[in-house]
């Protein structure tokens, strides 16, 4: 068997310790490095380095790096990585900004033997990818339209997230939920060429939307409607 990958986390909260548990269950990948500022949660590691500078890490050996940082954050470490000969596996959303995206398409095309890859997971659920197999097969005639629901109630300590923080996140409900759904549309129609949408934030009154429609067509006249929300009274995902 090949040498294992050396593995590094970037931020180390929730997401960062999933994709550590990803990581170890790969007899191929070896994480080395945790990044995070609050080196304290970690001080009991013996295994691997734990540093609080990202620098450490974009300069170090490690073949992949897994970014889980608030979305501010995203964008510089994603460029730098790749600029360094590092494979990235980064949280959604790829930036705040369209400018954000961009920058990041451009490193990752001046680097083309390196792999990027953001954190749609949803096109891996057993029930997308089956709906996915029945699309293709042709069996049952070409998507008329979609409809999704994506989002949640809040949930505990909502006000304080920075998710809801404009400068941080960018965006509200629809960056944090909502996109996964887009990522969806784009996956069984994409190409979309026409969009309109509607933003509102009259319940939470944050700086970012707390409910969002939105509206595609395509080329081929395939519709798709989005209503992806922080007000549903649970958390929801429904995709017709």
């Amino acid at each position: 068997m090949n040498n294992p990958l050396k593995c590094a986390i970037i931020g180390y909260g929730y997401m960062g310790e999933i994709r550590r548990r990803t990581v170890e269950q790969h007899r191929d990948m070896e994480l080395v490095i945790i990044c995070d500022p609050n080196t304290e949660k970690l001080e009991h590691e013996n295994n691997l380095a734990v540093v609080n500078d990202p620098a450490e890490v974009i300069e170090s050996d490690v073949d992949v790096v897994f970014i889980c940082t608030p979305n501010y954050l995203i964008p510089e470490l994603t460029v730098q990585c790749l600029e360094q000969g590092k494979n990235v596996f980064c949280e959604k959303p790829p930036g705040r900004t369209l400018g954000d995206i961009n920058r990041i398409r451009a490193a990752e095309k001046q680097n083309p033997e390196l792999k990027l890859m953001f954190g749609f997971n949803h096109r891996y659920h057993p029930g997308v990818m089956r709906a996915k197999s029945i699309v293709e097969s042709d069996h049952m005639g070409k998507i008329v339209a979609m409809r999704g629901l994506y989002g949640k109630s809040g949930g505990e300590n909502f006000n304080q997230s920075w998710r809801n923080n404009f400068n941080i996140a960018g965006g509200g409900i629809l960056l944090d939920q909502g996109i996964h759904m887009l990522d969806l549309f784009n996956y069984f129609l994409g190409g979309f060429t026409s969009v309109k949408s509607f933003l509102s934030n009259v319940y939470w009154s944050f700086d970012v939307e707390d409910n969002a429609i939105v509206i595609l067509k395509n080329d081929q006249h395939q519709l798709a409607v989005l209503h992806s929300s922080a007000t549903f009274w649970k958390h929801m995902f429904e995709l017709n």
